[in-house]
């Protein structure tokens, strides 16, 4: 019997959409082996005789419960993972050439993914320690918030208490879901067998088994975070042991962070298997190296506790003029911390990336390998961009915000390096707009070039209808564009700002620069938080911003333990599982993958034993293995891996110049099929969707199992 294994694509889909393409009909479906939305189905009864259909839907897992929507805050932190897996490797011949650089290379993006988390944690202190209880507490305002003001320097103390369990339970709030998705989602077994020891990463059945890695990382960020927030504490009422314990924690903190035995979950020249769990080794092994990530974490929170407290017992201590002592330092010790590790890894990449030899090919790397730098970049100036316009909504609230060398009296003042920062917003948002100007400028050239094309497909009437649907998708391939421009920004935005700092220039930040930047960035963040809360109320809207987490969260966690779950370190294992079992039970299996379906397919694929992949065919449509993920991820999906998996089975992969996504792969398996359809002429272009409509995917997948 044959089986079509189909897996859906970006944006979710619903049992039945999958099952029952293009119909209008009452198609009865049936779960099998569902949990929580997500899991296989199968129409009832069965369309086609001596196939039998199945669905796997996992886009529950993504954009299904309505707290998806409050990921659009985690953004920054999967920005970081996804960096992790764009650094290149150098292998050679089989084995890895320079390995203990990209090994540095991965330390040096932990510590970032930690700064992030570090940045995201002072913009609340800033907000509830610095401005509403220290600075709001010291002069008199007039503004909404100006219930906070006191005259009575006896409350500074249990203000700044107070005022820390915002940002402390935050941290816990974070902990606790990550906590529940780590379970559901990295702790997921995953099948054993034997798939070939060597070859592309994605062969490594380890890869997608995380439970213990990020388990550490995130009792290492919990630690660090708490510490923070307790030096922020301890700083407007310094306490000696207070920070000797700070100082001991935090440094313990990053030194497990940059050890890679705290992290690595594969070996890419070494077997499988190479980092199971060790009895000996590093202080005893890996659970020893757990137990003390575990010790630091519920170490982090207690003296998070003692540096709130400990003040209380003591005697008052007025708030002197101005911000909470000690917070602009600390932000700017964070700042230079993270220009410094961006210009390490930026420089360790581009050692990395060095020397590649390309094939002469319609998709090359991205960014000449340099993604990884840039990703960071951008995940950076999304982390200051929500923080920086946070603090100046509060301010603005709580009075008037101002900066140390304006002089505005009885101000709440920001940290300088924020002022700086502001002046590259508006630079940005013209330099956006220039981007928008020459992507229209390439869709109108690219329209008029396809109209020339299809004159001998189309007749004169469907050409301007045709030209401008594939001039609309052939955008796609100025991805790397946009994402050069976004990344230069941030980098400009990182330079500005650290020349300014660095030289301590006497220059005031100019007023009408200044207030620019501000609107922007408050329109960002209301903004965003108009998209959160509609996400959160509209599931068609939450499938729509869930397409961010489709993509990004196919990696596994592998530098924050924060980001949003990791979607394939479950999905994965069941579909070998369900494939192992089908084809153990002599039944022809052919995948369909649909867009991001066509990826989780191909890394199935390659995580399949060899008796299981004599008895299993692939079919991919809409797939963007090569037009994206071949570009920005070329250690995990370059055309060394494709060829892989094109040799460990039969393949077969159809895509339309339509298609904004999805495209050619391996050119002896690819298959262009027409769209619209011409006759009938009065056909809807379906773009990237409802491939199992066409008559070519029919025959692919009858050709597919056929003797």
């Amino acid at each position: 019997m044959k089986v079509e294994l189909r897996i859906h694509g970006v944006a979710g889909a619903s049992p039945r959409s999958v099952l029952y393409p293009g119909s209008d009909g009452p198609g009865e479906v049936a779960e099998d082996g569902v949990s929580g939305g997500v899991g296989f189905y199968h129409p009832v009864p069965q369309p086609n005789p001596g196939w039998i259909r199945q669905a796997y839907v996992w886009g529950g897992l993504t954009s299904g419960a309505r707290t998806r929507a409050l990921w659009l805050l985690l953004l920054p932190f999967a920005l970081v993972n996804i960096a992790f897996f764009m650094t290149p490797h150098r292998i050679v011949d089989g084995r890895e050439r320079e390995k203990p650089l990209r090994k540095t290379v991965d330390a040096f993006q932990r510590l970032f993914a930690l700064s992030l988390t570090a940045t995201a944690l002072l913009g609340f202190t800033g907000i509830y320690l610095d401005i509403l209880a220290w600075q709001s507490a010291q002069t008199p305002f007039g503004g909404p918030l100006s219930w906070l003001s006191t005259n009575n320097a006896g409350d500074i103390a249990m203000r700044l208490a107070l005022s820390s369990l915002l940002p402390a339970l935050a941290l816990s709030l974070i902990w606790l879901l990550s906590s529940r998705t780590w379970k559901h989602t990295d702790q997921t077994p995953v099948p054993q067998g034997a798939p070939p020891s060597t070859g592309p990463l994605l062969t490594r059945r380890r890869m997608w088994n995380g439970g213990a890695p990020v388990g550490r990382l995130r009792s290492l960020h919990v630690s660090f975070g708490f510490t923070l927030i307790a030096l922020t504490l301890t700083l407007a009422s310094p306490t000696p042991w207070l920070f000797t314990t700070e100082a001991v924690i935090g440094a313990l903190v990053i030194l497990l962070v940059t050890l890679p035995q705290a992290a690595t979950r594969e070996d890419p020249t070494g077997p499988d298997g190479a980092e199971r769990e060790r009895s000996k080794g590093w202080v005893g092994g890996r659970s020893t190296l757990t137990t003390l990530c575990t010790a630091l974490r519920w170490a982090g929170l207690l003296v998070y506790i003692a540096a709130a407290v400990v003040p209380l017992t003591e005697p008052g201590r007025p708030a002197t003029p101005g911000p909470l002592p000690g917070f602009d330092p600390t932000v700017q010790v964070i700042l230079w911390t993270q220009i410094a590790l961006m210009a390490l890894v930026a420089v360790g990449v581009a050692i990395l990336a060095r020397n590649h030899e390309e094939p002469e090919t319609r998709y090359r790397r991205a960014m000449f390998g340099l993604a990884a730098p840039a990703t960071m970049l951008i995940a950076w100036a999304y982390t200051a961009a929500l923080t920086i316009g946070a603090s100046f909504i509060v301010a603005e609230l709580a009075g008037t915000p101002a900066f140390s060398r304006t002089q505005v009296p009885e101000a709440i003042v920001l940290p300088e390096s924020y002022a700086w920062a502001l002046y590259a917003v508006p630079i940005a948002f013209l330099m956006l707009i220039a981007l928008a100007l020459y992507l229209l400028r390439t869709y109108r050239r690219t329209a008029r070039k396809i109209d020339d094309l299809i004159t001998a497909h189309y007749p004169q009437t469907e050409h301007r209808r045709v030209s401008k649907a594939w001039a609309a998708a052939a955008l796609t391939d100025k991805a790397q564009a946009v994402f050069a421009v976004i990344a230069l920004t941030a980098l400009g935005t990182v330079i500005l700002v650290a020349v300014i700092l660095a030289t301590q220039m006497t220059m005031k930040p100019w007023p009408p620069l200044v207030l620019a930047g501000t609107i922007i960035l408050i329109v960002f963040v209301v903004a965003l938080m108009v998209v959160g809360y509609a996400a959160y109320r509209l599931p068609g809207l939450r499938r729509t911003v869930g397409v961010l987490w489709d993509v990004s969260t196919f990696w596994p966690r592998a530098t924050h333990p924060f980001a949003p779950p990791c979607y394939s370190e479950r999905v994965v294992p069941e579909l070998l599982t369900r494939v192992n079992h089908l084809t153990g039970t002599g039944h022809t299996v052919v995948i369909s993958g649909h867009s991001q379906g066509s990826v989780i397919a191909a890394a199935v694929v390659l995580q399949l034993d060899p008796a299981d992949r004599a008895a299993t065919r692939l079919l991919t449509h809409g797939s963007p293995l090569r037009r994206l993920y071949a570009r920005f991820f070329p250690t995990y999906f370059d055309l060394t891996t494709l060829h892989e998996v094109r040799a460990a089975t039969t393949w077969q992969n159809l895509y339309r110049n339509s298609d904004p996504i999805g495209g050619p792969v391996v050119t002896d398996i690819d298959l262009a099929v027409w769209d619209p359809v011409s006759p009938p002429l009065d056909s809807p272009i379906r773009g990237h969707i409802d491939y199992y409509v066409d008559d070519d995917y029919r025959t692919a997948l009858d050709s597919l199992t056929r003797p």
